[in-house]
Protein backbone atom coordinates (compact mmCIF):
# COMPACT_ATOMS: atom_id res chain seq x y z
CA UNK A 1 0.00 0.00 0.00
CA UNK A 2 1.43 3.23 -1.24
CA UNK A 3 2.45 6.04 1.81
CA UNK A 4 0.04 8.44 0.32
CA UNK A 5 -3.45 6.19 0.80
CA UNK A 6 -2.43 5.66 4.34
CA UNK A 7 -1.68 9.19 5.00
CA UNK A 8 -5.07 9.98 3.35
CA UNK A 9 -6.67 6.61 5.41
CA UNK A 10 -5.56 7.77 8.36
CA UNK A 11 -6.55 11.28 7.84
CA UNK A 12 -10.16 10.64 7.29
CA UNK A 13 -10.06 8.36 10.12
CA UNK A 14 -8.86 11.08 12.28
CA UNK A 15 -11.74 13.78 11.09
CA UNK A 16 -13.98 11.60 11.52
CA UNK A 17 -12.95 10.68 15.07
CA UNK A 18 -13.15 14.35 15.83
CA UNK A 19 -17.20 14.00 15.00
CA UNK A 20 -17.79 10.60 16.07
CA UNK A 21 -15.44 10.04 19.53
CA UNK A 22 -16.82 6.10 19.59
CA UNK A 23 -15.17 4.85 16.74
CA UNK A 24 -11.49 3.03 16.78
CA UNK A 25 -9.23 2.44 14.41
CA UNK A 26 -8.71 -1.52 13.23
CA UNK A 27 -6.78 -1.51 9.63
CA UNK A 28 -6.48 -0.30 6.34
CA UNK A 29 -7.10 -2.57 3.85
CA UNK A 30 -7.35 -3.36 -0.27
CA UNK A 31 -11.35 -3.56 -1.62
CA UNK A 32 -10.81 -7.65 -2.29
CA UNK A 33 -12.68 -6.94 -5.57
CA UNK A 34 -12.23 -3.55 -6.74
CA UNK A 35 -8.70 -2.05 -7.65
CA UNK A 36 -7.55 1.29 -6.34
CA UNK A 37 -10.26 1.05 -3.31
CA UNK A 38 -9.04 0.84 -0.04
CA UNK A 39 -11.46 0.21 3.46
CA UNK A 40 -10.56 2.28 6.50
CA UNK A 41 -11.91 -0.68 9.44
CA UNK A 42 -13.49 0.72 12.50
CA UNK A 43 -15.09 -0.57 15.19
CA UNK A 44 -17.49 1.29 17.26
CA UNK A 45 -21.00 0.57 19.11
CA UNK A 46 -23.51 3.02 17.69
CA UNK A 47 -27.04 3.13 16.94
CA UNK A 48 -28.60 3.41 13.68
CA UNK A 49 -29.21 7.11 13.44
CA UNK A 50 -25.62 7.97 14.43
CA UNK A 51 -24.36 5.04 12.20
CA UNK A 52 -25.92 6.91 9.15
CA UNK A 53 -25.11 10.51 10.16
CA UNK A 54 -21.41 9.03 10.51
CA UNK A 55 -21.98 7.50 6.44
CA UNK A 56 -23.17 11.41 5.58
CA UNK A 57 -20.26 12.65 7.36
CA UNK A 58 -17.72 10.27 5.45
CA UNK A 59 -19.20 10.38 2.46
CA UNK A 60 -18.65 13.73 1.75
CA UNK A 61 -15.08 14.09 2.64
CA UNK A 62 -14.76 10.52 0.64
CA UNK A 63 -15.70 11.77 -2.24
CA UNK A 64 -13.65 14.95 -2.04
CA UNK A 65 -10.68 12.50 -1.41
CA UNK A 66 -11.58 11.20 -4.51
CA UNK A 67 -11.72 13.95 -6.76
CA UNK A 68 -8.69 15.80 -5.36
CA UNK A 69 -6.28 13.04 -4.85
CA UNK A 70 -7.73 10.41 -7.25
CA UNK A 71 -8.01 7.62 -4.51
CA UNK A 72 -11.01 5.80 -3.51
CA UNK A 73 -11.66 5.14 0.51
CA UNK A 74 -14.52 3.64 2.44
CA UNK A 75 -14.71 4.09 6.19
CA UNK A 76 -16.66 0.76 7.26
CA UNK A 77 -18.19 0.53 10.82
CA UNK A 78 -17.63 -2.94 12.18
CA UNK A 79 -20.61 -2.24 14.61
CA UNK A 80 -20.96 -6.22 15.69
CA UNK A 81 -20.43 -4.95 19.52
CA UNK A 82 -24.13 -3.63 19.61
CA UNK A 83 -25.88 -5.41 22.19
CA UNK A 84 -29.18 -5.21 20.45
CA UNK A 85 -32.20 -5.39 23.57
Amino acid sequence: MKRKVKELAMNLYRETKKQFPEIEFINIQAHPEQAGRYWINVAGVMDEDREIAMGKFTAELEIDILIREGVSLALMLDNTLLELA
